[in-house]
């Protein structure tokens, strides 16, 4: 008798310790849940957000006729022409005459996150020479793959002389990727040698709410997620074909754009730019060195300015180049990069002859 009412009070207690334990973990979750919601009310979508629209090919792209006077801060302000380009005036489809067009094609670096529109390495090339015309077509978060789909799909509208197409180590990480921040955007593979778009159209939901598409993140912290990723783990990386075909689809871009600059009499530069951990460290050294060999076998122009980077940027001015926070160029680093970058093209026979009017 005893022993069945030992039984008895052993599994009362047991289902009264699992009643606890339940208790705790509903309460534990419910708090996880209610952080995250908190966590994501006080997200502040990234700056691109207010000057960008959905774009089904790109993932975003900047929204026509913006005008943010103080988007950076106080007078730095940021304004699209109604081509969606980060100028203060419209384009015509020809060249005016006595001038040199110059489009540039990057990612934030070459928008000019931090800076007004006339502080740009892009506009500031215009200052170096009178004749050159710029068309800003940098944007924010772009990979290698966004910023050659706009140029193919809306820079060869306008006719020019020159494209620059600039980029920092970070853009060819992003070509590994169906989401950027968060957000959906192109995801291009080879097939039989040919490039082909594994996310088009690319989802439209995560632009719907920037908020939780940006705080997603804390998702990450919730346990029974992380109890999931344990028990199903994703694969590694280098199982993914995208990042086993980037150096490949990077030279199919460069293959295509000297080939559609060439059809429209027009040169190609490709330029390696600089950000601050550049001039200290070699992790971009894989690219420079790749870039280097495979882009001088098809006779592409390439100029390195990480190079040029740490031989002429004396030491002391390093941090004055690069704004705080995020280590984009500050005005300063702006000037140093369109200085240098026109100093190079200079010295290069087949862009002088360009620059200097002498064109057949």
């Amino acid at each position: 008798m005893r022993f069945i009412q030992s039984r008895k009070i052993i599994k009362v207690s047991l289902i009264n310790l699992l009643l606890l334990v339940v208790t705790l973990s509903l309460i534990e979750g419910l708090s996880s849940i209610l952080l995250l919601f908190y966590q994501i009310s006080k997200v502040q979508p990234i700056s691109e957000i207010r000057h960008t629209k959905y774009d089904e090919l790109l993932g975003w792209v900047n929204i026509p006729n913006a005008d943010i006077p103080n988007m950076y801060g106080q007078g730095i302000y940021f304004r699209t022409n109604s081509q969606s380009f980060r100028n203060n005036e419209d384009f015509t489809i020809n060249i005016p005459p006595n001038k040199v067009r110059v489009i540039c094609s990057g990612d934030s670096f070459t928008m000019g996150w931090g800076v007004s529109n006339d502080q740009t390495w892009c506009q500031l090339l215009t200052l170096t020479n009178q004749r050159l015309q710029s068309i800003n077509m940098g944007q924010g978060g772009y990979g290698v793959d966004q910023a050659y789909l706009w140029y193919k799909r809306d820079g060869t509208k306008f006719d020019h002389n020159i494209q620059i197409f600039a980029f920092i180590t970070d853009d060819f990480v992003r070509m590994q990727r169906a989401r950027s921040l968060g957000y959906g955007k192109p995801l291009l593979s080879l097939e039989n040698g040919e490039l082909v778009n594994d996310n088009f159209p690319v989802p439209r939901g995560s632009f719907l709410v920037p908020k939780i598409t940006e705080g997603s993140k804390y998702f990450q912290e919730l346990r029974f997620l992380g109890l999931w990723q344990t028990l199903f783990p994703r694969k590694m990386e280098t199982d993914n074909k995208y990042v086993v075909q980037t150096p490949a689809i990077a030279i199919k871009f460069f293959e295509e754009l000297a080939k559609i600059n060439q059809e429209k009499n027009s040169k190609l530069v490709v330029v390696y730019l600089p950000i601050s951990s550049d001039y200290y460290l070699n992790e971009s050294n894989f690219w420079r060195q790749y870039l280097q060999a495979e882009l001088e076998k098809r006779n592409i122009i390439y100029i390195d300015l990480i190079t040029e980077f740490r031989k002429r940027m004396p030491n002391e001015q390093v941090q004055t180049a690069f704004l705080g926070g995020n280590g984009h160029y500050s005005v300063s680093g702006n000037e140093f990069i369109a200085n240098v970058l026109y100093e190079k093209l200079l010295s290069l026979p087949e862009v002088a002859v360009i620059l200097q009017g002498d064109r057949e």
